[in-house]
C-alpha cells in the first residue's frame, strides 16, 4: 500500500505538469514566435532482491515504482505566417533563428522577428534586444529592404539612390528542441542542443526571410484541448488510486485495534 501512495503521487505530479504545459502553450497562441512546448513520460523502476532456486540472492530492475516527466521540450513546426505591412517585421520560412545580442551583452535566439529602428538605427526587439548582424541603417533612409537572401537595402529620401546597408545571417542548432527557453520568445544554446552554425538565408538548410510578415505560434487548440482531457482523466485515476489506497490503509490500522 505504501509503493501505491508513491505510484499515486508520482502520478499527480506528472500530471500536473502536462496540464501546466498546455496551460502554457494555450495562454500564448496569440505570441508572436511562440513554439508550443511538451513533456515526455518515463517510467520509473525500483531495484528488488529476488532469491533464485539455489538460495542466491540477485537484484533486478522492475517496472512499476511509478512515473515522472522530462523537462518540457520545445518544438519547433512552423507557425502561420501574419502580413503586418510593417517594414521592419521579418519571419522565417524554414529552419532557422535570429541571433540577437541582449543588453548583458550574452547572445540569444528567437524566431520572433518584430523589430524597429532604436536610436543607433540598429534592429532591437521590444525590450532592447539588437540584431547581432552588424547593421546600422543610416537616418536619411525612407525606405528599407529585406530580400529573402537576408541582404538588407536602404532607399535615401533626398536622391532616391539605393545603398546596400548589410546582410543578415541565421543560426541553425542541430537539436533545437534541446534549446533554453528564456523569457520573450528567446532561447539559450545548450550542451545538448550543440553551438549555433550560421548561414546566408536560403543556403546550407537555412529557411527564407519573408519582410512585412511575422510568425505567430504553432499552437494548435483542438490538439491542446485533447490533450487536456486525457491529462485530467489520468489526473484524477490517480487521484482515485491516492484515495482508494488511503482507504485501505485506514482500514488495516482498524484492524489492528
Amino acid at each position: 500500500m505504501i509503493d501505491a501512495l508513491s505510484i499515486a503521487s508520482s502520478g499527480l505530479a506528472a500530471n500536473q505538469a502536462w496540464i501546466d504545459s498546455i496551460s502554457n502553450n494555450v495562454a500564448n497562441m496569440q505570441t508572436i514566435g511562440y513554439k508550443r512546448s511538451e513533456v515526455n513520460f518515463h517510467d520509473m523502476v525500483r531495484e528488488v532482491a529476488v532469491r533464485d532456486e539455489t538460495g542466491a540472492t540477485d537484484s533486478r530492475l522492475h517496472a512499476g515504482a511509478g512515473i515522472r516527466v522530462s523537462d518540457p521540450v520545445q518544438i519547433f513546426s512552423p507557425g502561420t505566417m501574419r502580413s503586418t505591412g510593417n517594414e521592419f517585421d521579418v519571419a522565417i520560412q524554414g529552419d532557422g533563428f535570429f541571433e540577437v545580442a541582449l543588453p548583458t551583452g550574452e547572445l540569444a535566439y528567437t524566431r520572433a522577428g518584430r523589430f524597429h529602428l532604436n536610436a543607433d538605427g540598429q534592429l532591437a526587439m521590444g525590450n532592447g534586444q539588437v540584431l547581432s548582424a552588424d547593421l546600422r541603417v543610416p537616418p536619411d533612409v525612407g525606405k528599407l529592404v529585406i530580400k529573402q537572401d537576408g541582404q538588407v537595402q536602404g532607399t535615401l529620401s533626398e536622391t532616391d539612390e539605393v545603398i546596400n546597408i548589410g546582410q543578415i545571417q541565421l543560426a541553425r542548432f542541430a537539436s533545437a528542441d534541446r534549446l533554453e527557453k528564456l523569457s520573450d520568445g528567446l532561447y539559450r544554446p545548450t550542451e545538448a542542443s550543440g553551438d549555433a552554425a550560421y548561414a546566408e538565408p536560403g543556403r546550407d538548410g537555412q529557411g527564407s526571410l519573408l519582410q512585412g510578415f511575422v510568425e505567430m505560434s504553432n499552437v494548435n487548440l483542438i490538439d491542446e484541448m485533447s490533450g487536456l482531457v486525457l491529462a485530467q482523466r489520468a489526473y484524477q485515476m490517480n487521484a482515485r488510486l491516492l484515495q482508494a489506497s488511503d482507504q485501505i490503509l485506514e482500514t488495516i490500522n482498524n484492524l489492528r485495534r
